[in-house]
């Protein structure tokens, strides 16, 4: 089946000295084309009907096959008139409004064909990839699961649910849905590359490259998967690899901003700041609008510790993307290099508000709040940084700190306890890690 509305979301950043580097992906928006190939891939159950409705139905499938959308709805109109409980009927004429760019309209069916029979697959799985083609993950997904509950052995079911899973980065349940799917059909190279992106999001990069490089396989134009498998590939030490698949895609389109930033990337990855500084100017060069751009610029000018150049351009890649959590981050970190302990909460704060769940965002807003005498608001955010990351020593410390601060002797001395124990198995952990090595 060929796939439709790719769509790869961002990937987790790696962090290097207190920075982050983000994936960078290429996107592409759904179409009629892609939903109608959706569609026709399924096989609707026969339907039961009366004989003149079934010469309609047979008659609607002929002009489906042969391109002919706006003549098979006319039919299917016609045949639900004559059996108006049929859900599959519903069902047809949703999926031809879809394709014909009225899903406004086709969803009422799908819900139609759902009242006529609530275990009706094909309609939940229709009325889901409408939801989330309208961006309503919320009352898409569970259309999809609806569908992979009715028939778990559906590649489609299992894959765009997947898919819908990631793209709201619940990765773990699309875990689940993408292996599956690569069961199910172990030739379909956007399923590796979803599988890829969920793999990675867990924590298993190892296993990401290998499904990526599955997927570059399967279909070498998938310029998608190849950036993903590129980034990997530097993000796991094998810089010059990931370059040559940078390359590629440069090869085969001149134009596209985002190999050239992941080939800076790779030179920071090596530690050459200035080769990725001249990168990274090209980029702008050719696209100034590019946040992604201007961020990794600020980064490689921070770790070059030109700490005023990477602050203007961190703040100009805020401007063209204020929802670049990444850049919130950074950007708090060199004010509390300079001491501007108020600047850098608020930066935190918004990284925070932006990504409530990073660990390390959570500690340096904890300690700027600490910085600043707000001791309430720093216990609340260290508590929430060591809640999302109990094995980092840090915030137990400054907890340890702030509960001295606040008169509360005995919490402070089990925090700082707790920050001596977390210390410890580290350093055990790193101790069996340097034993390993020859």
């Amino acid at each position: 089946m060929s796939d439709s509305f790719r769509e790869i979301p961002s990937i987790s950043p790696g962090r290097t000295s207190g920075l982050r580097m983000t994936a960078r992906t290429m996107r592409s928006g759904p179409s009629s084309v892609a939903l109608l190939l959706i569609f026709f891939s399924l096989t609707i159950p026969a339907l039961r009907a009366q004989t003149t409705a079934k010469q309609l139905e047979s008659h609607a499938l002929a002009l489906e096959k042969d391109g002919n959308a706006q003549g098979a709805l006319a039919a299917w109109e016609k045949a639900a008139a004559l059996d108006p409980k049929s859900a599959g009927i519903q069902d047809h004429i949703g999926f031809l409004l879809a394709v014909l760019n009225r899903r406004d309209e086709a969803i009422p069916h799908f819900l139609h064909a759902l009242e006529l029979d609530r275990h009706f697959a094909p309609a939940h799985f229709h009325l889901g990839i409408a939801y989330v083609m309208q961006r309503d993950p919320n009352r898409g997904i569970p259309e999809l699961q609806a569908a992979v509950d009715a028939v778990p052995n559906n590649f489609d079911h299992r894959f765009y649910l997947g898919r819908a899973l990631n793209d709201t980065a619940h990765y773990r349940e699309a875990l689940v849905q993408l292996r599956a799917a690569t069961a199910l059909n172990a030739t379909n190279a956007e399923a590796w590359n979803q599988l890829g992106l969920a793999l990675q999001n867990t924590g298993s990069d190892a296993v990401a490259v290998e499904a990526y490089g599955r997927a570059v396989k399967l279909d070498p134009a998938n310029l998608d998967a190849r950036n993903n498998y590129g980034f990997m590939l530097v993000n796991t030490g094998h810089a010059e690899d990931g370059v040559q698949q940078f390359e590629q895609i440069l090869r085969a389109d001149p134009a596209n901003t985002m190999a050239r930033v992941n080939i800076g990337f790779a030179n920071l990855q090596k530690g050459d700041l200035s080769g990725a500084e001249s990168q990274f100017r090209n980029v702008i060069s050719r696209t100034s609008e590019s946040a992604i751009a201007h961020y990794d610029l600020g980064v490689t000018l921070k770790l070059k510790d030109q700490l005023d150049a990477a602050s203007a351009e961190l703040k100009r890649a805020l401007e063209l993307d204020p929802n670049l959590e990444e850049a919130h981050y950074t950007l708090g970190v060199i004010y509390w290099q300079s001491g501007d302990f108020e600047q850098a909460a608020s930066e935190m704060k918004t990284a925070v508000s932006l990504n409530p769940k990073d660990p390390e965002a959570n500690l340096m807003l904890g300690s700027a709040l600490n910085k600043e005498g707000d001791l309430d608001g720093a216990e609340l955010a260290l508590q929430s940084a060591i809640r999302l990351d109990p094995s980092n020593p840090g915030p137990y410390n400054t907890l340890g700190e702030v509960l001295k601060h606040k008169g509360d002797s005995e919490g402070s001395q089990r925090a700082f306890a707790a920050g001596a124990h977390a210390t410890e198995k580290k350093n055990r952990e790193l101790g069996k890690m340097l034993q390993k090595k020859p």
